[in-house]
């Protein structure tokens, strides 16, 4: 079974509305769901915990996670940083969980281009790399107050919108969004380009309302960007106190690699493909 690294008494203990009935609730009713899989009580905290304990909610999360996992096995299956295209891609991306959380507890999620020729991205693999960064965070450090996206546009263009699936991206926006076991906070885009303008035409129709209003964007020289989030918590390369993004980057290349045998073992949790109409 996979496991994540803070026990639920831990969680118990640093989250007071955490109630043991409403974990035995879910259990009973990912029981009932032949197709579900069992899982740790950590797990069923996270799920909880991201749906701010509201037990029915919580159900309607754990159905589209397993749902948007096993219809997107090109996202959610070979999750190993060492098969040759996700080498590939941690070339082609930057991918860093920021070592200091922001002013109210929230992890940061880094991402940007590093090499921007368009036909060096793979839009599958870079969303899979990406979503790994997410569950890393989470098995590192259990519930939190919240996760931010940080995300540089710069070099993005055209060419990297067309390579995009408009169907991935659709199940990409729903995981997100309905799927995903994190309070999202806020998405911040900084060094912000006309494709950006261009993208958020393609991701508008698949956004609810909240999210929408979640995005920030920053022109220029960011200083906009202190406003949300202190130099205390930005790289060097942002006018922050951290290190450089290239050294992050392989800093959480590393943590990532070294989940390995977690990545492996949630993906036994799978639901077989002819199980998908069950839910």
């Amino acid at each position: 079974m996979a496991t994540l690294r803070v026990t639920a008494e831990e969680e118990f203990s640093k989250n007071p509305e955490l109630k043991q009935e409403d974990l035995d609730e879910l259990r009973e009713f990912m029981k009932s769901k032949a197709h579900l899989p069992v899982i740790s009580d950590e797990q069923l905290i996270m799920f909880v915990h991201s749906c701010y304990y509201k037990v029915s909610a919580t159900k309607d999360c754990i159905l589209q996670y397993y749902r948007l996992r096993a219809e997107c096995s090109d996202v959610f299956t070979g999750r190993d940083l060492e098969l040759p295209a996700c080498q590939d891609i941690i070339q082609v991306m930057k991918y860093v969980e920021l070592p200091v959380p922001d002013n109210n507890g929230y992890h940061v999620i880094f991402h940007r281009f590093c090499i921007t020729e368009p036909s060096r991205y793979m839009f599958p693999v870079a969303l899979k790399v990406f979503f790994m960064l997410i569950d890393a965070c989470l098995i590192q450090h259990g519930t939190s107050p919240g996760v931010v996206f940080l995300l540089d546009a710069a070099g993005l263009r055209l060419g990297h919108i067309l390579r995009l699936s408009l169907s991935l991206v659709r199940k990409g926006m729903s995981y997100l969004q309905e799927g995903m076991p994190v309070r999202l906070k806020a998405i911040h885009v900084v060094n912000s380009v006309y494709a950006v303008d261009q993208i958020m035409v393609l991701l508008k129709p698949f956004m609810n309302r909240e999210l929408y209003n979640m995005i920030h964007f920053h022109k220029g020289n960011n200083e906009t960007l202190y406003s949300y989030m202190p130099r205390k918590c930005l790289p060097q390369d942002y006018g922050g106190e951290l290190p450089p993004i290239a050294q992050l980057h392989e800093n959480s290349i590393a943590d990532m690699k070294g989940l390995d045998k977690y990545f492996k073992e949630e993906e036994k949790q799978r639901c077989p493909p002819l199980s998908l109409d069950h839910f």
